[in-house]
């Protein structure tokens, strides 16, 4: 296994520059993932890795040597893409060995590796088969087993389970966190979806048009976002956001409705945004903020309630056993502490404390 660095990293096609100037480390070992909207520069980003796209300027590091310039079969790089880009005539065993045995690989070492691929995703009933013959999830772990047979350095994943069902992601996303904890190897991940991000890295990179807006552990983002969009990108359903005017201690809404809030004494006064996760918000006749319910959506172990409010609409996550119905009036409250304030250049000014992992 083996670091990566990235270091004023850019991207140009023609006039239009998609990635500025990323900086990144990344440790030996660790599980990476790209997020952000479609767009943002993340699977190029990776593609630059991987030496499939060339590098407008930047230096890009692999275990400690400049890679930069390198042809992507000289940087220890396996990448596994999004279209699974497997060979439709070969079997399985072919499209495992196709690599190694373009590359004149001894065949007791082709049949090694093969062995252990097969093991690590229960491959052995398919070996004969071709891919049209698989299902979506058969033929995403054939193309990690191909990527796995090379032994790489760093594991590149191009948002692999997009085109799988949700039943399938969801298998898939235990059986990739399951590979890495057992190869320990670095494994870069590009995905828009909220539960593979934070169900499966180590470090989250958020990207918006190209530029890095915050890195760190995902429950450390989710806590504490540096700026609105953090906050709103981050979870699912998305952190209900109301524009406020910041007076003291207090946000008010256009409806007049007050909030207390903790901020530091040097905040200035001036509009605001205050930002409440879902699960954060309260159903209470005494509460400060009325709605209108919209839409209900029962889940089971937890309800959404879909409401409008301070003209803005609102998502209200809930365990209670009796629930409004649409048209109704009902009263929110936050949670008390739990408020986020944005200023009005979109960064924080405050949160609540992160809670300890």
């Amino acid at each position: 296994m083996s670091s990566l660095s990235l270091r004023g990293l850019e991207k140009r096609f023609g006039a239009i520059q998609t990635i500025h100037g990323v900086d990144l480390d990344v440790d030996a070992g660790e599980f990476v993932v790209f997020v952000g909207p479609s767009g943002c520069g993340k699977s190029t980003l990776l593609r630059m890795i991987a030496g499939l796209e060339t590098c407008s300027a930047g230096r890009i590091d692999i275990g400690g040597v400049d890679v930069t310039q390198a042809a992507p079969s000289a940087r220890d790089v396996a990448m596994v893409f999004q279209s699974y880009a497997l060979y439709p005539h070969m079997t399985v065993r072919q499209n495992l060995s196709f690599g190694m045995r373009m590359r004149k690989v001894e065949r007791k070492i082709i049949d090694a590796k093969l062995a252990r691929a097969v093991a690590i995703l229960g491959l052995e009933a398919y070996l004969e088969r071709k891919p049209g013959e698989l299902s979506g999830g058969q033929c995403q772990r054939v193309a990690i087993g191909r990527a796995l047979v090379q032994e790489p350095a760093v594991f590149l994943f191009d948002e692999p389970l997009s085109n799988l069902d949700a039943e399938l992601r969801q298998r898939m996303r235990i059986e990739i966190g399951a590979l890495h904890r057992e190869l320990g190897k670095t494994m870069i991940y590009v995905t828009h979806d909220q539960v593979e991000a934070m169900t499966l890295a180590d470090k989250m990179v958020v990207l918006r048009a190209g530029l890095v807006e915050q890195v760190g552990h995902p429950l450390d983002l989710y806590a504490n976002p540096v700026n609105q969009f953090v906050a709103g990108f981050i979870g699912a359903p998305a952190m209900n956001m109301l524009p406020a005017m910041l007076d003291g201690g207090v946000a008010i809404l256009a409806g007049g409705e007050r909030f207390n809030v903790a901020l530091a004494a040097s905040t200035a006064p001036g509009p605001c945004t205050i930002g409440v996760r879902p699960e954060h918000w309260h159903i209470d006749t005494a509460g400060p903020l009325p709605a209108r319910v919209d839409a209900v959506e029962r889940l089971g172990t937890a309800s959404y309630v879909h409401a409008a409010a301070a003209g803005c609409r609102v998502c209200v996550e809930t365990r209670a056993d009796s629930l409004p119905r649409p048209g109704d009036m009902v009263r929110l409250a936050p949670q008390p502490g739990m408020l986020y304030v944005f200023d009005a250049a979109g960064l924080t000014v405050s949160a609540p404390k992160p809670s300890r992992r």
